[in-house]
């Protein structure tokens, strides 16, 4: 941590918090809606007919994260990273509190659509900003750190975020597992986001050191011919996100409720799993630049990903609550310890005035399949359970681990064959 500078410091810090009140929100978001009443809600829409309200909250963010792309990453192409993290920040923060406030259906469709374009800025800013405030000799420790950091963080939150309702209940008088106690707690998640704001906003904004070499010349001004050159450097990169985003958009929204509806787990014991997962994750995540230094950037992410596509497939058959959780556990650290390598390895090969562009687009094939995954997913649930979610995840993990293998590991290694012949 002393060989951080200490914006990069900070930008932990800010991530810490805000850390704290997403776990909250996605530890608690279906069941409020549960509670609430919005999985047995349809809603009609013009020329799709009635959608299920529960699949419909789940993919909003996605499909006004998609329309609003293309703006914002020009827009922080001209911001620069930080005054994005602020933006995503505050909207974070008014999703937070608005669905604290006011859950009605179309108020909480407002609410979680304002998700979508922060999760943007978060995503064009973070690694950007990272890169600013770090060496070379620094840079996989700061993104190491920041992922792994996240991950511990989110454990806790949802270790300590899982006894909140046992804790409030009977302090405010209202029923565990109720609407009004899951309303309290995304109040307090939305506190965690205004208090994550403090020290990004004592965090200069530098100019950009150490950038590597540029591989095609992007100006700084980004038209239309430098838009085209950075979409041409994300190509590559966005095939695997692709894949991985239409298996993950099927079970990951819901793997709160897989537990919930499966094995009957209480808020603690939900708790409990997610934090499990991500000390696990963050463990895992810590211990990658030690891996990449063995077997390279995307060699450590083609492995982890290859090893998590068995714990998919031993959760269709997993007998009890506390077996499937440690199958869980050991999918989620494999499938993400190696993220943050994979942010790096990208950001490296990318001239700075493309980054926010390049990993703008990376962040929307992660996103693709949630525009219509999670509703998807809750009609395969409704009639066939979660078995065969679990199944077409696999494979599409496997797409993906194969992209990466094919695009990346087998080229680099064919090229230090041919050069020692």
């Amino acid at each position: 941590m002393r060989r951080l500078t200490p914006d990069a410091r900070r930008y932990l810090l800010f991530m810490a918090l805000l850390t704290a009140g997403l776990s909250l929100y996605s530890l608690f978001f279906n069941l409020l809606l549960l509670a609430l009443g919005y999985n047995q809600q349809l809603l009609p829409l013009p020329f799709l007919g009635e959608l299920s309200l529960l699949g419909l909250l789940n993919s909003t963010p996605v499909l006004t994260s998609a329309l609003s792309s293309l703006p914002l990453w020009m827009l922080v192409s001209r911001w620069g990273p930080r005054p994005a993290l602020i933006a995503a920040t505050l909207l974070t923060a008014i999703t937070l509190l608005g669905t604290a406030v006011w859950p009605a259906p179309l108020s909480m469709l407002v609410w979680i659509a304002l998700s979508g374009p922060a999760g943007v800025l978060y995503q064009v800013g973070s690694a950007p900003f990272m890169l600013r405030h770090s060496s070379p000799e620094d840079r996989d420790l700061l993104f190491s750190l920041s992922a792994g950091l996240t991950i511990i963080v989110g454990g806790v939150s949802s270790l300590v975020g899982g006894q909140l309702p046992a804790l409030l209940g009977p302090l405010l008088n209202v029923a565990p597992q109720s609407a009004a106690l899951y309303r309290v707690i995304f109040g307090i998640a939305a506190l965690f986001a205004l208090l994550a704001l403090l020290p990004l906003l004592r965090a200069e904004a530098p100019r950009a050191v150490n950038d590597p070499p540029a591989t095609v010349a992007v100006s700084s001004a980004l038209n239309h011919t430098a838009l085209f050159r950075a979409v041409r450097i994300a190509l590559p990169f966005m095939i695997s996100p692709l894949f991985i985003s239409c298996g993950a958009s099927l079970f990951i929204p819901f793997l709160n409720l897989y537990f919930r509806q499966q094995f009957a787990a209480s808020d603690g014991a939900l708790g409990l799993i997610f934090a499990l997962i991500s000390f696990a994750t963050g463990a895992a995540t810590l211990a990658t630049p030690l891996l990449a230094q063995r077997m390279g950037k995307m060699g450590s992410v083609v492995l982890s990903q290859l090893l998590g596509i068995p714990c998919l497939l031993l959760l269709v058959i997993a007998p009890n609550l506390w077996s499937a959780a440690l199958i869980a556990v050991a999918r989620g650290a494999l499938m993400n310890m190696a993220t943050p390598l994979y942010d790096a390895f990208t950001m490296e090969r990318t001239p700075e005035a493309a980054r926010p562009i390049v990993i703008g687009l990376i962040g929307a094939a992660f996103s693709v399949g949630y525009i219509v995954g999670p509703t998807v997913s809750v009609e395969i649930q409704r009639t066939y359970g979660f078995g065969p979610i679990f199944l077409v995840t696999a494979a599409f993990y496997a797409c993906a681990a194969l992209a990466n293998y094919l695009i990346f590991v087998h080229p680099e290694r064919r090229g230090r064959l041919s050069s020692l012949v």
